[in-house]
Parts: structure tokens; sequence; C-alpha cells
């Protein structure tokens, strides 16, 4: 990773930590004390347990459309973007599309990948505006806005403009519309494209059609990776 990428990263992943932990303490009903033990539990435990655990205790993940228009920035996590980082380098995408871009910290990742590959570009799509000019802001700083094509508005408005076909792309939209969208962008799809799905820990109910879709069409082979969220890994066979 270039040294200014990772000086724009550092901040962002922070702000997004402190924004989930900030807004499940105005959720949850105890005191500080036990807020704080079970901010503990919750750190130690493994990955596929931590959304039945929100869920226990009434926290939202902020994975459901009750975020839009709020500041949250949802961003990945390190781990996760550095698998985004290398899977790029690995993928020498000629194209990625990226569907929910926030405040840009994938978008960082896969533009710092195309940087060091030398090629490839990426079309990001975010509906929030305030957040598209963030993110742009975030991406002149790093020096990578040359590898992005921002696409402002509705998601589903964004991805009926493309064509052509694409390398690898991005979903971390709302759960609930991941079938929706998926169905959408099958025909950019071409053997050893690959998908990568965020919340499928986090949002386990609204991800479970999405799932049953994948898993009963011979097309794909799809994984669950065990990042903090659950991402779903999947590739056109």
């Amino acid at each position: 990773m270039n040294f200014s990428t990772d000086e724009i990263l550092r901040p962002l992943h922070e702000q997004s930590q402190q924004q989930s932990i900030a807004r499940a303490r105005m959720q949850f009903a105890g005191g500080d004390e036990d807020f704080t033990r079970l901010l503990g539990e919750y750190m130690l435990l493994a990955p596929s347990q931590k959304g039945k655990f929100l869920k226990r205790y009434g926290l939202s993940t902020g994975d459901t459309q009750t975020s839009q228009g709020t500041p949250m920035s949802l961003a990945v996590s390190p781990e996760m973007g550095r698998f985004l980082y290398s899977l790029a380098l690995m993928q020498r995408p000629a194209r990625i599309l990226e569907l929910g871009s926030s405040y840009g910290v994938s978008t960082l990742y896969f533009a710092s990948a195309l940087r060091q590959i030398g090629k490839g570009e990426i079309i990001a799509t975010e509906l929030d505006a305030l957040k598209c000019k963030a993110l742009l802001e975030n991406l002149r700083a790093a020096g990578v806005q040359s590898w992005v094509d921002l696409r402002e508005g509705d998601v589903f408005d964004a991805v009926g403009q493309l064509e052509g076909t694409f390398d690898m792309i991005f979903m971390d939209v709302w759960a609930s519309l991941y079938l929706d969208l998926f169905r959408k962008i099958e025909p950019f799809l071409k053997p050893g494209s690959v998908v990568i799905t965020d919340n499928m820990y986090t949002a386990e109910e609204e991800v479970r059609a999405f799932k049953r879709y994948l898993s009963g069409n011979p097309a794909y082979s799809s994984i669950t990776l065990d990042f903090e969220s659950g991402v779903e890994l999947t590739v056109m066979i």
C-alpha cells in the first residue's frame, strides 16, 4: 500500500469503528459498565457469532436501510480492505464495479491495487451526495482519483446505465437488496468474474434469499469467508 493511501485510510477506519460503537451505545438500555462488558465480549467472539450477539441485545449493525441518509460510514474492516487489495492484485482486473462506496474506504483499497498494477478502472456508485463529495476528496488526497469513475445516485439506476462486463464486483449496499441487485448485474458477469458481497453475518436474515439463490445456481461457486461482517466470495464458472 502507498504511504499516502495508508494515511487517509487510518482515520477513516477509526471513524467507522467509533460511529458503530456510538450507535450501539445509544441503542443499549443498560449502563456504561454493562455496555463496556458487552463490547469486550463482542470483540472476543468468532466472526460468525457477532451478528447473533448483536441481535440478542437489540443492537443494530447498521447494515439495513435504517441507516439511509445518516453520516454512518459502515466501512469495511482493515482486514477485509487488505483482502480486497490483495485479491485485485491477484486477479489484475480491467474493470471493477463497486456498488455502495460510502466515504470510499473500499474504493481506496481497490484504487491502490490498480495503481500498483498500472492499469484498470473502478466504477463506484454512491447515493449520498455528501458522501460522494467526501469520497472524491479522499481519492484526491491519496492521489488515486484517476482510477475511479464515480456515479452518484440510486444504485439500480447506475447499474441500468452500464455496459460490458466486469472482472470484479463488490456489493456493499443494504443487505435486503442483494438478491434483486445481483440479478441486475448478472449480465455483466463472465466466466472467472468475482463478486464479493459484505454483511453475510451481520445481516443474516436479510441475505438468506440471496445465499439460497447462489447455492442453487450451477453457474456459480460461492463460499462465505470469515471476516467480521461475513463476506460471500462468488465466482462465475
